[in-house]
């Protein structure tokens, strides 16, 4: 029994080292962010060659600067065309940031340590320098200047740059700085342990990141200035404490997908904001005939009311002051105007097959709403002409059904409401489920007989439809999938996207 257990340990381990690539205990606590991709699966999902890439956008202007100021054709033809004979790009590769991302490094696994090193020592005499050995001989290591650092040992190759000329560098980060990220790496006695960095190691996509925005909550970082400046109005720096964004990448066949979640305990809102369903009428009037897309909102109006008071302070301030001023003086708390709608809103747009040829798409707009008459007060308040009922704003034509506000800019689609006249066509399963299950839907249809706003057959004949949807959940998360369909179902979506692109 014993043997049996050991075999299969045994198995376990070797299918790991298979399995993983640059390990994550180079991988240390204090890093800011962690990007991971596999080259190797995307070279071939893609099918591209991963060396003509590398050429085409790094490769061969390094090697062509290189060779202006030294004639050494061997580390040219290197970097050119034999990267793979030196570096594992079959495995993944690893880029993670330090010091409030003034600081990157890039890791890869290590093929022919022997060939590295000679490589290297080529390079360095080339640069009149010498490899240097680290404390401990952990790792060596090419100083190419105080920016840019080459280390390495029998494992992993890595690439560690000190950026400069951005917004958020810190003059301050010494020369010395380099070479600690080296230590940080190769002498790494704090693995990052984070859980959802683990989940994410244990799992198999072709890419993934994980950030810690525990930066953000630093109100003297440089990175925290740069996205926000000096304030932190309406949702405090407290609120990134401990906060974790995760994102996984992957192209099937069939479908690309991108995956991103976040952990925030500190922030301020809770599962409470937003429900899980439309209301079933939300979307009876929506012509499911050449429509190009939706989107849908389920929100709990009231929650949302207060917490987007917190976030944007005093209201008064605001557009539309005569506006606002005449629905207080109607008793109206423009504060609460959310709460006046029920938590549903569902807008959608498509072709009339019976409309004149140069006339625009039909829009519908349908938001459920929790007190009629107050609806109505506003409308008044707001509207350019009211006849039977039906209120012009803008151009929009809006009217009250069984506590659904409809807005429209086509006449022909209220007069089907007001008649209870429901489209031949009615908005088909799948993409009803896609609003109902999602707090938050965009779907837009790349149909063949469309052509809005200039989309032409290159998109029609590449992509069926892509959407974006985005959910929060319990315990302070939030969820968002962007999901882009290919009418090939047999090829990789990256290999399609490629050509799609040009590359």
């Amino acid at each position: 029994m014993n043997r049996v257990v050991s075999l299969i340990l045994l198995f376990l381990l070797t299918l790991s080292t298979f399995t993983y690539a640059v390990d994550k205990k180079y991988i240390p606590n204090n890093v800011d962010s962690v990007f991971s991709i596999n080259a190797g699966t995307m070279a071939e999902k893609g099918e591209i060659n991963l060396q003509d890439i590398f050429n085409r956008f790094f490769m061969q202007q390094y090697a062509d600067r290189y060779l202006e100021y030294r004639d050494d054709d061997f580390v040219a033809e290197v970097m050119t065309n034999k990267l793979n004979d030196y570096i594992d790009f079959s495995k993944t590769s690893r880029i993670v940031f330090f010091n409030g991302y003034q600081q990157m490094t890039l890791m890869f696994d290590v093929k022919d340590i022997t060939e590295l090193d000679k490589l290297m020592i080529k390079m360095a005499s080339q640069e009149d320098k010498l490899v240097a050995v680290a404390e401990n001989a952990a790792y060596r290591y090419l100083p190419l200047d105080e920016y840019n650092l080459i280390s390495w040992n029998k494992e992993i190759f890595s690439v560690t740059l000190k950026l400069k000329d951005n917004y958020w560098y810190n003059e301050e980060l010494n020369k010395e700085d380099i070479t600690n990220i080296a230590n940080y790496v190769f002498i790494n006695n704090t693995p990052l342990e984070d859980e959802k960095f683990l989940a994410l190691e244990n799992e198999t996509n072709d890419s993934y990141v994980w950030a810690n925005l525990s930066v953000l909550a630093d109100e003297n970082s440089d990175f925290a200035k740069f996205l926000f400046g000096r304030s932190y109005e309406g949702i405090p720096k407290e609120a990134y404490k401990d906060a974790i964004i995760t994102t996984k990448i992957n192209f099937n066949n069939g479908d690309a997908q991108v995956l991103l979640d976040s952990y925030t305990p500190n922030y301020p809102y809770d599962s409470l904001l937003l429900k899980k369903e439309l209301a079933d009428n939300i979307y009876s009037f929506v012509n499911g005939e050449n429509n190009y897309g939706f989107l849908s909102l389920a929100f709990n109006s009231k929650e949302l009311a207060g917490y987007l008071k917190n976030i944007m302070g005093d209201m008064k301030n605001l557009p539309f002051k005569e506006e606002l001023k005449a629905l207080e003086e109607n008793g109206i708390d423009a504060s609460k105007f959310i709460e006046l709608f029920g938590g549903d809103i569902f807008v959608s747009v498509w072709d009339d097959p019976n409309a004149d040829t140069d006339e625009s798409p039909a829009l519908l707009i349908s938001a459920s709403i929790t007190d009629t008459d107050t609806v109505k007060v506003i409308l008044q308040a707001f509207a350019e002409d009211v006849t039977d009922d039906v209120y012009t704003l803008g151009g929009n034509l809006c009217y009250i059904k069984d506590s659904i506000l409809y807005i429209s800019d086509n006449s022909n689609v209220i007069d089907s409401i007001i008649n209870g006249e429901k489209p031949a066509t009615a908005l088909s399963a799948d993409k009803v489920e896609i609003a109902k299950n999602n707090t938050m839907a965009l779907y837009l249809e790349f149909n063949p007989n469309l052509s809005l706003y200039g989309i032409g057959d290159e998109y029609t004949e590449t992509f069926e439809s892509v959407y974006l949807t985005s959910n929060i959940l319990e315990s302070n998360h939030t969820q968002m999938l962007l999901k882009v369909n290919t009418r090939d179902k047999e090829k990789n979506s990256l290999s399609i996207i490629k050509s799609f692109l040009g590359l």
